[in-house]
């Protein structure tokens, strides 16, 4: 059984929360509780708030550096650039995708996952999925 865990972006920092998924409903901050936040190289404990936006499911998958992979993490495979997204077609499947209405591979399926490097993310890094985002050319 592959264990289930959530990143967020903290409401009051640059930090990563990783840990459990607590939502009190739409009229509060959700927060990550159980695990570390990482921040500027140190773990620090805490149970932070996360902006709703930035949360991301585990794919329950390593990329080649043993990195975990979680959705709206942007993976290098090969000379490709993805964003690793949740499709909710299929059951518990962490699809790639490189445009809002195209997914190219399933992980699992058709993408070994020790051939992905995971770069960035789309929050912190939407230029390397878009880069019409920073003025570059897509």
């Amino acid at each position: 059984m592959r264990t289930i865990k959530f990143k967020g972006k903290c409401c009051h920092s640059d930090a990563w929360a990783y840990g459990n998924l607590v939502d009190y409903g739409e009229d509060e901050y959700p927060e990550i509780q159980g695990f570390d936040v990482y921040h500027e190289g140190n773990d620090i404990w805490q149970e932070p708030t996360v902006e709703r936006d930035t949360i991301g499911q585990v794919a329950g998958l390593y990329d080649k550096n043993g990195k975990e992979i979680y959705e709206g993490d942007i993976v290098r495979c090969n000379e490709f650039v993805y964003e690793v997204v949740y499709e909710r077609k299929r059951f518990a499947s962490f699809a790639l995708r490189r445009d809002k209405d195209m997914y190219d591979h399933y992980f699992g399926e058709a993408m070994e996952c020790d051939a992905c490097e995971v770069i960035g993310n789309i929050h912190d890094n939407p230029e390397l999925v878009n880069p019409a985002a920073k003025g570059g050319e897509q």
